[in-house]
């Protein structure tokens, strides 16, 4: 066993002293299992790289991976015959990840419980005038460019906060760096919406004069790292504006709930998310997703489709506010039940190492 009980040396997350779901699961599961001999964690998917597994690991024993911030993949299924390494993966979605022998996995259910203790109210206020709705969108991705395309067709940016930063993810800088308007408007392939867009003419030159477009009080880049993980944003947009529109991450392939959907619950704000069935999932754990208002036919259709028919309910809504206070208190109750059953997850981890 390493010392830092981690593949991943530089991954300050997979620290089980650190208080983020990462290390408290590390924690849980090494106050069950305690230090064992060839039993090696890490946080994510892509940490470590199967290279590096091959290369410093093959044949030692057992790798642990609890996938909190991503869900499970196929990927290890090419390398596993190479790497002669038993895993335990915990992920919100198993069937992602593949079947093998060599591969036993956990449903990790109630994870999201936990962005109760990362997302706080602490962004700097700045006054701003009342419009309709919020969006945030900040890394590149083609189903954004299009719904951002839409909502200029539809003259909807002038009464509304909309964000689009054109970012992209980065190993430099975690998460973060512009992307130049080339590659905005370069038609791409989005796997996590399969999905391509080609933006037209006269909105491709209007990105090239308007982007990055930037919300009023927006102070994220003077965070660290460039994002605004860890915030609800400025609270003023939410106070001055009726509900948020949320850009979910997954719209293909996975049901999978990240920050986005938990920045209006934790500001306690109405919303309308877009998503691959979030707004199921969101229902599941015991949150109103406004269904009355903004209705939920969109939650499992294609991009394309998706798109289409929420342009037109992005209207003015009186939507009363102790429906997203309620929302609110459920979230402190999700974290509770998070909290208990990553102590039964690690209880599952240990019976699986017998």
């Amino acid at each position: 066993m390493s010392k830092k009980f981690s593949l991943s040396n530089n991954n300050i997350h997979n620290n089980y002293r650190k208080k983020t779901p990462q290390g408290l699961m590390l924690n849980e599961i090494l106050d069950v299992t305690g230090s064992r001999e060839n039993v090696w964690y890490a946080d994510t998917f892509s940490l470590p790289t199967f290279r590096n597994l091959e290369r410093y690991y093959k044949g030692a024993g057992t790798v642990i991976l609890y996938c909190w911030w991503d869900p499970a993949d196929s990927r290890l299924l090419k390398y596993i015959d190479k790497l002669d390494l038993d895993f335990i993966i915990i992920t919100s979605d198993p069937d992602l990840s593949g079947e093998h022998e060599r591969i036993k996995k956990i449903k990790w259910r109630l994870q999201y419980g936990f962005h109760n203790m990362l997302i706080q109210k602490t962004a700097p206020l700045q006054h701003v005038p009342k419009k309709t709705f919020l969006c945030m969108m900040r890394n590149h991705k083609p189903e954004r460019l299009h719904f951002l395309q839409e909502l200029w067709n539809a003259e909807l940016l002038e009464d509304n906060f909309v964000s689009y930063l054109g970012q992209v993810n980065s190993r430099v800088v975690h998460g973060r760096t512009p992307r130049t308007i080339e590659s905005i408007l370069k038609p791409t392939y989005g796997v996590d919406t399969e999905y391509e867009f080609i933006a037209n003419s006269k909105f491709a030159e209007w990105c090239e004069f308007s982007l990055p477009l930037e919300i009023l009080g927006d102070t994220s880049k003077i965070f660290e790292n460039n994002t605004d993980f860890y915030t609800t944003g400025n609270l003023e947009w939410y106070k001055h504006t009726q509900y948020s529109v949320v850009l979910e991450t997954y719209w293909a392939r996975t049901e999978f709930l990240t920050e986005k959907s938990f920045k209006p619950i934790i500001a306690e704000h109405p919303f309308i998310n877009l998503g691959n069935n979030s707004n199921r999932l969101l229902v599941k754990l015991g949150f109103d997703v406004f269904e009355d208002v903004f209705g939920i036919d969109h939650d499992n259709m294609s991009a394309a489709n998706k798109i289409s028919a929420i342009i037109p309910k992005l209207k003015s809504y009186d939507i009363d506010p102790k429906r997203a206070a309620n929302n609110r208190e459920n979230m402190y109750q999700l974290h509770i039940m998070a909290k208990h059953e990553q102590k039964q997850i690690a209880q599952q981890v240990s019976n699986m190492l017998i």
